[in-house]
């Protein structure tokens, strides 16, 4: 794994557990808006580290082919 892709993954772990911490919250409480705003915006951002690692994860595979495929043999 590409090491960005490891900063990425670790970003989105601990918005999952700010999420989980909130939502808990919500859940006692579902007519708090300012919750469920909060909750929104960390979904969101979840989303945009998923994107980010899927990015890395697709970038490093093309540059596994690629190289398999710079592979020269001797005559």
């Amino acid at each position: 794994m590409v090491a960005s892709a490891g900063l990425w993954k670790k970003k989105r772990d601990d918005l999952k557990t700010k999420r989980s911490a909130l939502f808990e919250t919500y859940t006692r409480d579902p007519q708090n808006l300012r919750l469920a705003r909060e909750i929104k915006a960390l979904d969101d951002q979840i989303a945009d580290c998923t994107h980010n690692v899927e990015q890395e994860r697709r970038a490093e595979q093309r540059n596994n082919s690629a190289a398999s495929k710079l592979v020269t043999t001797t005559k």
